[in-house]
């Protein structure tokens, strides 16, 4: 009974979930820019994304295992990606700035020149 009560807990907190519309791209852009980041401590290492489902959120890497320290930075550097993706996506939007009046830019009366 009790699992029964977790997996419904699970599929309604889960039901209004999506994933962004731009998820792809930053999906492959992420794993190119890991990649690249990869290659400078095993320059052998090579990943790129073979499929991205945008149903459920899974993205198949296809990468070499040529080096553990290569991989170990691809991990530490598509995790730090991801982590920072989900924060972004929580915050706040800023507001956008009004424009600004070039004579009231220090906080005083703009001063009247006639010439």
């Amino acid at each position: 009974m009790g699992r029964i009560i977790v997996l419904g807990f699970v599929a309604v907190m889960t039901a209004g979930f999506t994933w962004p519309a731009d998820y792809v791209e930053q999906s492959r852009a992420d794993v190119e820019t890991c990649a690249d980041y990869a290659r400078h401590t095993s320059p052998r290492f090579d990943a790129r994304v073979r499929a991205v489902d945008p149903a459920t959120g899974e993205v198949d890497i296809q990468h070499s295992t040529g080096d553990v320290r290569g991989e170990l930075a691809f991990t530490k550097c598509l995790l730090a990606f991801r982590q920072w993706r989900l924060i972004e996506r929580n915050l706040p939007k800023p507001p956008k700035p009004a424009p600004s009046d070039l004579a009231n830019m220090a906080g005083r009366a703009p001063s009247s020149v006639i010439r």
